[in-house]
């Protein structure tokens, strides 16, 4: 901490390079949250522009039925000038805990995933490439105040861990990290099949979604005959149905560079302050288990849901049987991290 300013920890940015993908949008199907400041400048470029949200929160409004943000137009933000921090940042996450920990939304095509093959710690690393500007805006909104919130967060996490002590069941993060960094916990045929994504009747603003180079994203949506893919608009709605497919009910074979890839994935997950502070406030479910136990177990459910997403991402564009090739296990983190990480944790987010 920097006087009375806590420091970001952005070890988990060091080894990768990033460059926004022209034509993608996939950031800009969301409500941005914009601060007071933010929300005068916007409508001082854009005053056609709508927000939404109470008790001083705001949010640029998206279409309705998965729409994307109102201000995108031909793919391209119509007030890139003065586009609120969220944009500014992605994709950067911080998550607000016992520090400020950044990592990277792998969602994002723009993010060079060779990184993840490296297994030498993340400290060690080079800095980070591309990724000045959004440091910057992160850097911009640390201050004084955040203090609190990581104090809020701490007080938190130790009703959480008192609770757990005396259940007998409580490890140290670091601890639990340490253990699994030997051997990082893949699928079983356990962890199949996975649990279905929301249906398109649920609403598509909540289906997970993925680039693949059309007008539009991808979304992924459960169903009876299997998982459907769609294209979404930019208005919402979607614009076309690409295809429904089973997820695997079993482990798939996979090649060893896409074994590769997937370890490095859940390595990369497993330094995620996310991972553990959304496990914990789970534990309380079932009575039984060490923090390590359920996030080895976490990890592993991870992975099946990559795995299946690769699958079915694959048998979507027509590819043919055979071990899933470490492209295919890239085009299954896309499709998956942004998702994993929109979860409740005892902490708070930057």
């Amino acid at each position: 901490m920097i006087g009375n300013e806590p420091e970001v920890d952005t070890a988990l940015l060091r080894g990768f390079r990033y460059g926004c993908r022209p034509g993608c949008g996939l950031c800009c199907f969301a409500q941005p949250r914009a601060d007071p400041e933010e929300r005068r400048e916007l409508l001082r470029i854009v005053p056609t522009a709508e927000f939404v949200g109470s008790g001083g929160v705001s949010y640029l409004r998206a279409h309705a039925d998965g729409g994307a943000c109102g201000l995108l137009e031909d793919l391209r933000c119509s007030a890139h000038g003065v586009r609120p921090h969220p944009c500014q940042e992605f994709p950067i996450h911080v998550h607000v805990g016992t520090r400020l920990q950044a990592s990277l939304v792998l969602s994002c095509p723009g993010v060079d995933l060779d990184s993840l093959l490296d297994s030498a710690p993340y400290a060690g690393r080079p800095p980070a490439v591309g990724l000045d500007s959004e440091l910057a805006s992160v850097e911009r909104r640390v201050g004084p105040t955040l203090g609190r919130r990581l104090q809020d967060a701490s007080r938190r996490r130790g009703r959480i861990v008192r609770a757990l002590e005396r259940e007998g069941r409580w490890v140290e993060e670091e601890d639990v990290r340490r253990t699994l960094r030997s051997k990082i916990p893949t699928p079983a045929a356990v962890d199949y099949p996975v649990d279905d994504p929301p249906s398109a009747e649920d609403g598509l603003e909540l289906l997970p979604i993925y680039f693949d180079g059309r007008p539009g994203p991808v979304a992924l949506a459960g169903g009876m005959g299997g998982w459907e893919a769609v294209e979404l608009r930019t208005s919402g709605g979607i614009e076309r149905h690409l295809g429904a497919v089973p997820p695997p009910s079993s482990p798939p074979p996979l090649s060893p560079p896409a074994e590769k890839l997937l370890t490095g994935y859940l390595r990369y997950f497993l330094e995620r302050d996310l991972l553990l502070a959304s496990v914990l406030p789970r534990m309380s479910e079932l009575p039984e288990g060490t923090v390590t136990d359920w996030v080895e177990d976490e990890l592993r459910s991870i992975g099946a849901i990559v795995v299946s997403r690769a699958v079915v991402r694959a048998k979507v564009a027509g590819a043919r049987e055979g071990p899933l090739t470490a492209s295919a296990v890239a085009d299954g983190i896309r499709a998956t991290d942004q998702d994993l990480m929109d979860v409740g944790t005892w902490g708070d987010r930057l």
